[in-house]
């Protein structure tokens, strides 16, 4: 089985927040039920007067050791054996919001309208047709990379400032960044 996983470089990330767009348009997630597939976050480093913002555009991370997956207490997170996603069965959901209390990444995210669970799915349809997921696609500066895990796994740092800790999930994602060593 091929797995896949996303490169973000935060210094490219110019928060124009085209990934996000992309994602809600190409998955048809509802506006006004608080649901963000993916989500631009931003935040202050340093200390005055060497202030600096850094970007994360973030989504699920399909991690090798979904947390999700295993608290889900009627199983319905599994992993797509073709490619490795996780993903919630919309039919097995009851809503009881477990699975987004011990993800890392706030991945697993309520809605409000349904009274069931959604997140990234890895735009396993686009990936069928042997395309890039949606946000990826559009991404202008090319900050946020999707690839073959094979590939993507020796190309960045496991960590970056203001992500979770990686060592308990060990998420697809790598960061082209200068804070920490590559791996």
């Amino acid at each position: 089985m091929e797995t896949y996983g996303w490169l973000l470089d935060p210094k490219r990330c110019v928060e124009c927040r085209a990934c996000e767009s992309a994602c809600k348009q190409w998955n048809g997630v509802e506006t006004g039920v608080g649901v963000r597939y993916r989500q631009v976050k931003v935040y202050e480093t340093g200390v005055f007067p060497q202030v600096r913002l850094q970007a994360l555009s973030g989504a699920c991370n399909h991690c090798e050791i979904a947390n999700c997956m295993k608290v889900c207490p009627v199983k319905a997170i599994s992993r797509r054996p073709e490619d490795g996603t996780v993903q919630i069965d919309q039919s097995k959901c009851v809503g009881c919001q477990q699975c987004a209390a011990f993800c890392p990444y706030q991945a697993p995210q309520f809605n409000k309208r349904t009274a069931r669970m959604e997140k990234c799915t890895g735009c396993f349809d686009r990936i069928e047709m042997e395309l890039q997921p949606a946000c990826a696609t559009v991404c202008p500066t090319g900050a946020l990379q999707w690839g073959k895990w094979s590939e993507i796994e020796q190309k960045g740092a496991v960590q970056t400032a203001n992500f979770s800790s990686p060592w308990m999930t060990h998420p697809r994602i790598r960061f082209v960044n200068d804070l920490y060593p590559e791996k």
